[in-house]
């Protein structure tokens, strides 16, 4: 840290554990698949056609025999393309995937987990669930900094937050250009308190004369939690001499010394 930036010189290293929130999280999916030519003609008549043409008369146009039809009927309605009504009727799902020259497949359901993760303050979502082996004898993050859960509230989640998360959590859950699409989800009980562990290092940038955190997951930089241990400090919610565990007569005696070699 010290060799790629020489202005900055870390002034105290500390682990941590602190506390996530999990919930086991149903996905419902759907896939497409390209739609046959007598599909696209009963759509297209359905969207086209004022009024909309019966079964029988979409049968004649075509000179096909109405059991076809009908039997094509009956899987657009299934996959839910076609609404169980008369006239034929296209649903808002069966013009979204018309217009990509798709039907939907049958859908299915796919088990993830769901984290609140109050440090960073965002939801992410995880194919396999949590599973730290955390030293229990870490001071806790979370009760230091006394954080709260703020609007983190996993049952005010949308389905359309969902979606976004699972992108942002580089999952292919929801790949819309791919006609693949989350249409629903379910938040299973109960929800679970999982440890996380992470390394917090204090840094003094020895040009400007201040203090940077970097907060780390392994070797992962956790930006917002940097950002939001760095915001406390310079507001006063917490001391450094908390946040390192030293007596303020240390601190003073280290910042002395490292001002001495400037």
């Amino acid at each position: 840290m010290e060799i790629k930036n020489p202005n900055l010189s870390v002034f105290a290293a500390r682990q941590f554990r602190y506390s996530l929130y999990q919930n086991s999280l149903d996905l419902t999916i759907k896939e497409s698949r390209p739609f046959n030519v007598l599909e696209e003609f009963i759509i297209r008549a359905a969207i086209e056609f004022k009024p909309a043409p019966t079964p029988d008369e979409l049968a004649a146009i075509l000179a096909l025999d109405p059991v076809f039809v009908h039997s094509t009927i009956s899987i657009l309605q299934s996959l839910q393309t076609l609404a169980f009504q008369t006239p034929i009727t296209v649903t808002q799902e069966g013009r979204l995937f018309y217009e990509k020259g798709t039907v939907p497949q049958p859908a299915y359901d796919v088990h993830i987990y769901a984290n609140t993760d109050i440090l960073e303050g965002k939801f992410t979502l995880t194919t396999e669930a949590f599973n730290h082996d955390v030293p229990r004898h870490l001071p806790d993050l979370s009760l230091l900094l006394n954080l709260q859960d703020g609007n983190l509230d996993i049952s005010a989640l949308t389905l359309t937050d969902i979606q976004e998360i699972i992108q942002n959590s580089h999952l292919s859950f929801h790949l819309p250009e791919m006609g693949k699409i989350v249409t629903g989800f379910r938040i299973l009980p109960p929800t679970q308190m999982i440890w996380k562990l992470v390394s917090l290092f204090v840094m003094f940038d020895v040009t400007e004369h201040k203090f940077q955190i970097q907060i780390r997951s392994g070797k992962r930089i956790l930006p917002a939690a940097s950002t939001r241990v760095g915001y406390f400090l310079d507001e006063g919610r917490i001391s450094l001499s908390e946040l390192c565990d030293l007596p303020q007569e240390t601190i003073n005696f280290l910042l002395d010394d490292k001002n001495r070699q400037v």
